[in-house]
C-alpha cells in the first residue's frame, strides 16, 4: 500500500516496513509542502538532505528532501522533508519588466537548478516594478494575484512530484463529491465579512509631478448598506486609462464583495485530493451545493489513509 524509498549516502533503501507514521501538507500558494513521517532505525541514518520518494496505492504523492531529524531515547525517529519549493523561500530583489507569472516561475527554476514540469502560459504582462527584499514565493503569489485581478484567472505555483508546475485552477477539477454520505465524517462551518470583504474599492492614481490624483470606485450599495463601508484601497499606476481603471475596479469588488466563508471538512482519503484541486461538496445542514476549491489539506495515511481540508468557496 506504501512505498517510501529514501537516497542517503549514495544508496537507496525501501522502508515500507519500519515507517509507522506518514503525515503529508499541502496549502495553496502558501510555500512548500510538508512530509513528516516516523520510522524505526535499525541501523538506517537517515540524514538532512536525504532525498525521499512516497508513494500510496501506486500514486505519487511526494518527492523532496530532508530539513529535519529528531528523535528521543526510543528506537523512532521523526523526520520532516519539503519539496522544491523550500528553496524559493530565499529573499532576493528582482526588477520585472515585461514579465509574466510564466516568465518569473522560469526563471525561479533555473535560478535554483529546479525541475521542471508543466508550466502553462499565463499571457498577462505584469507592471514593471522593483521587488526589494522579497522571497522568490512571494514575487510570484503577488504576480498571480495581479494576473488575477486583471484577467480574472487563477493559477497555482505548486511541486508535483519533484518537478515544478505552474497550473491554472480550472484545469485541477475532480469528478468527485464529498460531503453527506460520500467521504466526509465530520466538518465546520463559518461565515464572516471580517477579513478579506470589501464592499467598497476605492482606486487612486497619483501624478506626483502634475501633483493630481484621479480616484476611481466601484462599490455595491446594498451591501453597504447591510454591512456598512468595508473599504479596499490601492495605488495604481497613472498609465491606466479612465476604461482601465474602472475594470480594475469592478473586478476588485467581485472578488472581494462576498462573505467568507470557511468549510473544513474530515474525510476518509484520496490521493487525488491535493491544495487547489477542486471537487462538488454536498452538506445538506448548510445548504452546500456547490463546486469548492482546496486551500489546504493534510493527509494521514497510517494506520487508514484520512484526509482534513480547508475549502475556498
Amino acid at each position: 500500500m506504501i512505498e517510501f524509498l529514501v537516497s542517503t549516502g549514495g544508496k537507496i533503501y525501501e522502508i515500507n516496513d519500519l515507517i509507522t507514521k506518514v503525515t503529508y501538507q499541502d496549502t495553496f500558494n502558501n510555500g512548500c509542502s510538508k512530509l513528516e513521517f516516523t520510522y524505526i532505525s535499525k541501523n538506517l541514518t537517515i540524514q538532512n538532505g536525504s532525498v525521499i520518494r512516497f508513494k500510496y496505492d501506486n500514486t505519487n504523492i511526494f518527492y523532496g528532501y530532508v530539513f529535519k531529524i529528531s528523535r528521543g531515547k526510543g528506537t523512532e525517529i521523526n523526520v520532516t522533508a519539503y519539496d522544491q519549493l523550500r528553496y524559493c523561500k530565499a529573499k532576493d530583489t528582482l526588477v520585472l519588466k515585461g514579465d509574466t507569472v510564466t516568465t518569473i516561475t522560469n526563471k525561479m527554476c533555473n535560478y535554483f537548478k529546479l525541475n521542471k514540469g508543466t508550466i502553462v502560459d499565463t499571457r498577462y504582462v505584469l507592471e514593471t516594478s522593483v521587488q526589494e527584499d522579497k522571497t522568490w514565493l512571494d514575487i510570484i503569489y503577488g504576480s498571480i494575484s495581479d494576473t488575477l485581478m486583471n484577467q480574472k484567472k487563477w493559477y497555482l505555483l505548486r511541486d508535483e512530484f519533484g518537478s515544478i508546475a505552474l497550473r491554472e485552477t480550472s484545469d485541477l477539477k475532480l469528478d468527485m463529491i464529498l460531503g453527506d454520505e460520500s467521504y466526509c465524517y465530520d466538518y465546520q462551518y463559518d461565515k464572516s465579512i471580517d477579513n478579506d470583504f470589501y464592499n467598497f474599492i476605492k482606486l487612486a492614481a497619483i501624478d506626483k509631478e502634475a501633483k493630481t490624483l484621479e480616484v476611481t470606485v466601484a462599490q455595491d450599495e446594498t451591501s453597504v448598506k447591510n454591512f456598512g463601508v468595508l473599504q479596499y484601497y490601492k495605488s495604481i499606476d497613472k498609465k491606466y486609462s479612465t476604461a482601465q481603471a474602472k475594470s480594475m475596479a469592478d473586478n476588485l469588488l467581485s472578488l472581494y464583495n462576498k462573505e467568507a466563508e470557511t468549510i473544513s471538512l474530515d474525510c476518509l482519503g484520496d490521493t487525488r485530493i491535493r491544495a487547489g484541486s477542486s471537487f462538488h461538496g454536498q452538506i445538506e445542514d448548510i445548504k452546500l451545493n456547490r463546486r469548492l476549491v482546496v486551500k489546504s489539506v493534510t493527509h494521514k495515511f497510517l494506520p487508514i489513509h484520512t484526509m482534513s481540508l480547508e475549502v475556498m468557496t
